[in-house]
């Protein structure tokens, strides 16, 4: 990641924080890892929801498709896991953040 996007994303928790909360480690790392397994194997896509895949795959899913739109935004301010989602979706270079 570039120094723009570490801000960035220093800015999103920081805001996510003020609106609800500390962050939970365990939590943070659990999200992480099922984004990561959920890349390699091929289940991070613009699809809708699959009640099959995890919540949190689901939740990367709809970020991917909202993306640059009202909706991504709406969905980042509304639930706290759709910004650890988002956190992991950054780190594993599932979706890039603009300077």
């Amino acid at each position: 990641m570039n120094q723009t996007q570490n801000r960035q994303i220093a800015d999103l928790v920081q805001s996510a924080k003020e609106q609800f909360g500390d962050f939970s480690d365990a939590k943070k790392r659990e999200i992480f890892e099922i984004i990561k397994e959920a890349k390699s194997r091929g289940l991070l896509r613009k699809q809708p929801h699959d009640k099959c895949l995890s919540e949190y795959v689901n939740a990367a899913n709809y970020l991917l498709r909202s993306y640059s739109t009202d909706e991504f935004t709406a969905a980042l301010n509304r639930n706290l896991d759709y910004i650890y989602v988002y956190v992991a979706l950054v780190s594993t270079n599932s979706i890039l953040t603009t300077a």
